[in-house]
């Protein structure tokens, strides 16, 4: 993979060391351990709407739904419920 997001190194004991490179999912937030050199097609896909690597799963969903995006619009609903409920008690 030409620019990977990221690196891990599993070492244990009397085992070999393992090193790969990874990528997380824009959409999903889930780490894809890669080999080196390997085509981002191969280990999932490539959003042309977010510009990003994605993982296998998130690519046969054909949709682009940004983890931020995903996130931001939970914290709305969280902060819109906790504004309604100081409300109510401010009624009572």
């Amino acid at each position: 993979m030409r620019n990977p997001g990221g690196y891990a190194i599993w070492s244990g004991g009397d085992g070999p060391v393992i090193e790969k490179d990874s990528i997380t999912c824009v959409h999903c937030n889930s780490v894809v351990f890669v080999d080196a050199k390997t085509d981002p097609s191969s280990l999932g896909g490539f959003c042309t709407k977010c510009m990003k690597n994605i993982c296998a799963k998130c690519a046969d969903l054909g949709s682009c739904t940004p983890w931020e995006k995903q996130m931001e619009a939970q914290e709305k609903t969280i902060t819109n419920r906790l504004l309604r409920d100081a409300a109510l008690a401010k009624i009572l």
